[in-house]
């Protein structure tokens, strides 16, 4: 794997601190200013959820606590009330959703802010459709404070109790199973690695799933896996460390996930995809009134015991698209090398995303 070089955290702080500027539109986002014309065209609102029109959806979905509040939203009948009759496929991980989407196996997908912009990068056309989770405003800080309730993140660093890692910066020259390959797992490894006094590019770095990776570290295959909830809870509860909270340490705040698709099925079908922001939408809405019922869902959907995910970390759901948080994100990414296209966030954000 190329690793990037340079001075990765002082970059990083750097952009993450600049006035963020307007992007430019490139050929390659075309056809996202044709969807915004399109999208623009839409009359159906979330206000007034008719059926007159129905919809068979499919949707990748991860088997994380944050899409829990996904599942609790389509048995409460939400989808079903703005027309829509969906079909989930769980994969297993960030990029399988990007490919299932890409490749027409799903029609929309969830995935990653950072993987999102990756794939854009590499010339996949991909609109996000809807909002949906992240690190809710003012996190880090009041984690640093110690305030009661942010003590943990939904993603974490773990390492076996007898390794001697104790930090980050102890994992130069050690095998880290991360979720993506330079996308938001990577990123943020490498970005908690540099914080602590460590060599990110002398880490050598395995694309895994959460589970997968908790296995493998629990196998002793790896020093130490990223990972999030559900699947890190296992490891804790066999004794297993958080080192760092890598996506809030790094971040601090903002949206780290969304619903995409192929920016020509929303040419194609953009009423369906406006009936699907909109439940998407009172989803998230479910998901911050009811953090209970977001673990509970996830348990079901796990096959699990609830009292395994009690203590869970059930993330903050956006009711509508962070573009500020969005910039800033795109900023970090490029800033580290991971992607060098100019991308115009606006063009590829469908307006009724954005919009109250």
């Amino acid at each position: 794997m190329k690793n990037t070089v340079g001075s990765f955290t002082t970059r990083v702080a750097a952009v993450a601190a600049m006035v963020l500027v307007p992007f430019h539109v490139t050929t390659a986002n075309a056809a996202e200013t044709e969807v915004q014309r399109v999208m623009g065209a839409v009359k159906y609102k979330c206000g007034s959820p008719n059926t007159d029109t129905t919809a068979n959806l499919s949707v990748a979905a991860l088997p994380i606590v944050s899409n829990g509040a996904m599942f609790a939203a389509y048995n409460q009948g939400i989808f079903k009330k703005h027309g829509l009759e969906v079909q989930f496929k769980t994969l297993s991980a960030l990029p399988a959703t990007i490919s299932a989407v890409q490749g027409g196996a799903v029609d929309i997908a969830f995935t990653g802010t950072l993987a999102t912009f990756q794939a854009i990068d590499r010339g996949i056309p991909l609109t996000i459709v809807a909002p949906f989770a992240g690190i809710a405003p003012g996190y880090w800080k009041k984690m640093q404070a110690g305030e009661q309730g942010y003590t943990r993140e939904i993603t974490a660093l773990l390492v076996a109790p007898d390794s001697g890692i104790k930090h980050p910066g102890d994992l130069t020259g050690k095998t880290v199973a991360v979720g993506d390959a330079k996308g938001q797992a990577e990123l943020t490894t490498r970005y908690v690695i540099k914080k602590h006094g460590g060599d990110p590019d002398s880490v050598k770095y395995v694309v895994m799933g959460y589970a997968d990776a908790v296995n493998a570290l629990m196998a002793g295959q790896i020093d130490a896996a990223y990972s999030a909830e559900p699947a890190m809870v296992r490891a804790e509860q066999a004794g297993y460390k958080v080192i760092s909270w890598p996506g809030v340490e790094t971040f601090e705040e903002g949206p780290t996930s969304a619903f995409v698709a192929a920016s020509q099925y929303v040419l194609d079908n953009p009423e369906i995809v406006a009936r699907f922001n909109c439940a998407i939408r009172e989803a998230t809405a479910l998901g911050r009134a009811n953090p209970d019922l977001v673990r509970k869902t996830t348990a079901e959907q796990q096959k699990v015991d609830p009292a395994t995910l009690a203590k869970a970390v059930v993330p903050y759901y956006f009711s509508t698209v962070d573009m500020k948080g969005l910039e800033k994100f795109y900023n970090l990414e490029k800033e580290a090398g991971f992607i060098s296209s100019d991308i115009d966030l606006n063009a590829v954000v469908i307006p009724q995303a954005v919009n109250e």
